[in-house]
């Protein structure tokens, strides 16, 4: 656009508003009613804050409590773990002392004579 096209729009929007504000003074020295602003009343948008702040409040210690379960349910599986963890490497010892042992039973000639014992059925 032009400057002086826009300077024209700019001077039809300031020549609208001028006619809404006359026709508003017009009617508030006819005896009309105010305005009502559409800000919310101090008091009420006060009341509720508050009760926002307290619904937040609420919701905060209700998630906090379920915190404090998640953490202790957290700690009661970690020692489970732990326990699950120490019952599995004596599981892993206890298959490398047979596996050691199956090794010895077969080595040599008495193990060729379990093996060929082993095969007959018997």
């Amino acid at each position: 656009m032009s400057a002086p096209e826009q300077r024209d729009e700019r001077v039809e929007e300031l020549l609208r508003t001028n006619e809404r504000l006359a026709a508003e003074v017009r009617n508030l020295s006819l005896g009309g009613d105010a305005p009502r602003s559409a800000a919310m009343p101090t008091a009420r948008r006060l009341g509720r804050q508050s009760a926002e702040r307290d619904r937040l409040r609420a919701e905060l210690e209700a998630t906090r409590a379920e915190l404090g379960a998640a953490g202790a349910a957290l700690e009661a599986t970690r020692g489970e773990l732990e326990l699950v963890a120490a019952h599995r490497a004596g599981l892993e010892r206890q298959n490398q002392e047979l596996a050691r042992e199956v090794a010895r039973l077969s080595a040599g000639f008495p193990g060729l004579l379990r093996r060929l014992r082993g095969r007959l059925g018997g």
